[in-house]
């Protein structure tokens, strides 16, 4: 495995020595996938593996920004929020801050590196996105090669649940017990994923991303074959046994849904209507195989684990969102712990900082950044998030200017990234992993060159007096 490792950076480092950033980022998602199988092969499954991806990442968008003439171009990304532009800088300076602080109060290197990489890593995602926004045909090149990598890993987690014993199939840490009732409880499937979470988390936005392509793509059998898709890995969430995962995919749908429906074209409407009609197709053809033939009779114990999620929705958020908010600023003493403080990591020295009665905050996102970054990051979240709705919701205003395909994939994304928000604030666990955030970022940062891609179209003209005129230079 640690032949495979090198193959992989080598063929990255080509890449990008040659200024090939696009082979770069697709290197990228094959590394996010590849790191956790090598992982669990490698002797003491090594935390640090986790940042594989990252590493690919940031070396890729390196090159991207050297491409671009060293510019960051924040007035293209925010043209009509000044507040963004003043107050982002601001927000990376804290972070370095706080990482000084979590250097002199815990003495933990590697835990500051892995903290300042779960903040900047959105970030640096937002602006990669906003480039690939501009060059819609890799932005979905990439997300295709994510959704294929995807398929094949979900493959794995379907033979694991089917019982096939492999040392690629164990869990990292050996896994956890899922208590579904009395007399039945199982580790739930991960296939080639470390955890349950992972797979779960994985699996979701791999039916969310193939029902964006459904909606936006033409009729026909194209769209039922990722309406088909994201059926397929939305039930393959159940396998994991965490519950949060199907729940997220009914949240973004219903996203998805309002969005397209305020936002979209007549057109975009009919689309969505259109796709209704194929799903309910796509679901009587499910009832009529019943996925019980295939899966055993123990698929029965997955469904209703799940059937019980919307009852303990209110009590997970109130103890894992506002509770553990409020206790994250009792332990901040309101100027924060420094980053990486909470960081779930198998590495040494974990138990010395969460010794100090913490874990019950590090599994919330939002408990777990007020105590790291107290109440100076909370201020500054607070303004720039207010800040990013308002971005964001102006630049739905223009999706009707862009042709459907365009702009229903781009409803969609926004869509994904936003549905994250509430399940972050519960189980901030899941995006400790870089890769995830990666995905996430780009995904969210692609709506922000919606003002930029209508300079593609010829309707852009008319809008030119509220944004300003912006000339548009795809990313070489």
């Amino acid at each position: 495995m640690t032949l495979l490792l090198v193959l992989l950076f080598l063929v990255l480092a080509l890449a990008l020595l040659g200024g090939d950033w696009r082979t770069g980022l697709l290197m990228t998602v094959v590394i996010g996938f590849a790191q956790d199988p090598i992982r669990k092969l490698t002797p003491n499954q090594p935390g640090l593996y986790v940042g594989l991806a990252l590493v690919a990442f940031v070396a890729s968008t390196f090159v991207l920004w050297q491409r671009n003439r060293g510019r960051f171009e924040l007035h293209l990304m925010f043209p009509a929020s000044p507040t963004v532009r003043r107050w982002l800088p601001v927000f990376v300076l804290l972070i370095a801050v706080q990482a000084l602080n979590a250097l002199v109060r815990w003495g933990i290197p590697l835990r500051t590196i892995i903290g300042v990489g779960f903040y900047l890593a959105p970030l640096v995602g937002m602006w990669v996105g906003f480039q690939l926004g501009r060059n819609q045909a890799f932005l979905r090149q990439l997300l295709k090669l994510y959704l294929i990598c995807t398929v094949l890993f979900g493959l794995t987690a379907l033979y694991d649940y089917l019982g096939v014993d492999t040392p690629l199939f164990e869990a990292v840490g050996g896994g956890q017990i899922i208590h579904f009732r009395y007399g039945f409880s199982t580790t739930g499937a991960i296939g080639l994923w470390r955890s349950t979470d992972i797979a779960a988390i994985h699996l979701t936005i791999g039916a969310c991303l193939a029902m964006v392509f459904a909606i936006s793509g033409p009729a026909g059998l194209q769209r039922n074959g990722w309406l088909a898709l994201s059926g397929v890995l939305a039930i393959a969430t159940l396998l994991t046994g965490r519950r949060k995962a199907i729940v997220q995919v009914v949240v973004f749908l219903g996203l998805f849904v309002w969005m397209v429906s305020r936002y979209g074209t007549g057109r975009s409407r009919q689309q969505l209507f259109g796709v209704a009609i194929s799903v309910a197709g796509l679901a009587a053809m499910v009832l009529v195989l019943d996925p019980r033939e295939l899966l055993g009779p123990d698929f029965g114990e997955y469904i209703s684990r799940a059937s019980s999620a919307p009852g303990d929705v209110w009590g997970r958020f109130d103890s894992l969102g506002i509770r553990a908010f409020l206790r994250g600023l009792d332990v901040s003493n309101f100027v924060g712990l420094g980053v990486g403080t909470l960081a779930q990591t198998g590495d040494a020295g974990i138990a010395r900082i969460q010794g100090k009665g913490l874990v019950f905050v590090s599994e919330s996102g939002l408990g777990k950044v007020t105590a790291e970054l107290g109440l100076p990051g909370i201020f500054l979240l607070v303004i720039l998030g207010w800040s990013l709705v308002r971005v964001v919701g102006k630049n739905l205003s223009l999706i009707r200017y862009l042709p459907p395909s365009v702009g229903v994939f781009q409803v969609g994304l926004v869509a994904f990234a936003l549905s994250n928000i509430p399940f972050f604030s519960a189980a901030a666990g899941v995006y400790g992993d870089p890769f995830v955030l990666i995905v996430c970022g780009i995904c969210f940062g692609s709506v922000l060159a919606v003002p930029m891609l209508l300079t593609q179209f010829p309707n852009y003209q008319h809008l030119q007096a509220g944004y300003g005129h912006a000339s548009v230079s795809n990313v070489r």
